[in-house]
């Protein structure tokens, strides 16, 4: 029986060691969530900057890279990532081995921090990025975040979604089906897309004029993070986080 035990007690602690992450995203001191939000509006900078500083827990030096995968794009904005003092053409979703940084252990990165960066070009919408630091050679060994960057030009955004009421899906975390309160009014279309970690749609529902409530069965899929957009007269209302369990 204490052999049994004791095997049992092994398996958990290399679980535990497996799931172990080394890195950590941090700013201002503090321990990044796993999504946060940039936003502007007209009269602001051209772009909009995502910053992280990069923290080694572990007991030995990391060789670290960075990587970005699109959720989710306005047309006609561009976003691109510099990582240890280089900078990728929006074209490039992970780092050049050759300038990855040696980070020593229990070390925070040094300036300039990993910075992500979205090109507007005034366009109003939202864009959804998935950055991930992670160990050259072991890139389970990460962590990660979803920024969402929001530009909107300053009245006219207020214009194209008046008579849209909607609210926050729920339940969240959702099991079976995910619900949406709205009203519209005066709106030629509107309807609701989750989309995955990788971009793609994987459920897609039409708001009806008249009616005030949407399900929608979530069920079939896999359980995980994903966004859902409420997108109105042919413009991204809102975008936010949905659970499935």
């Amino acid at each position: 029986m204490k052999k049994i035990l004791l095997s049992v007690i092994l398996l958990i602690a290399i679980a535990f060691s497996v799931n172990a992450q080394d890195i950590e995203l941090y700013w201002n001191g503090e321990k990044l969530p796993d999504t946060v939000g940039v936003y502007g509006d007209a009269g602001g900078d051209f772009e909009l900057v995502f910053e992280a500083y990069v923290k080694n827990v572990s007991d030995h030096k990391l060789e670290i890279g960075a990587s970005r995968n699109i959720i989710q794009a306005v047309e006609g904005t561009d976003n691109s990532f510099c990582w240890s003092g280089s900078c990728y053409s929006p074209m490039t979703d992970t780092s050049d081995a050759t300038h990855d940084l040696l980070l020593p252990a229990g070390q925070m990165s040094p300036d300039p921090p990993f910075s992500g960066h979205y090109t507007h070009g005034q366009k109003s919408g939202e864009t959804i990025v998935k950055y991930t630091l992670f160990e050259r050679g072991n890139v389970d060994n990460c962590d990660s975040v979803i920024v969402i960057f929001k530009y909107s030009l300053t009245g006219v955004e207020d214009n194209v979604f008046d008579g849209v009421s909607i609210s926050d899906a729920y339940p969240n975390p959702a099991t079976n089906k995910v619900n949406f309160d709205f009203n519209l009014s005066g709106v030629n279309n509107a309807s609701v897309n989750i989309v995955n970690l990788l971009g793609s749609v994987v459920k897609h529902a039409d708001l009806t004029a008249g009616s005030n409530k949407v399900s929608i069965d979530v069920s079939d899929l896999p359980q995980g993070v994903y966004f859902y957009s409420v997108v109105a007269n042919g413009n991204i209302y809102q975008t936010k986080k949905l659970i499935v369990k």
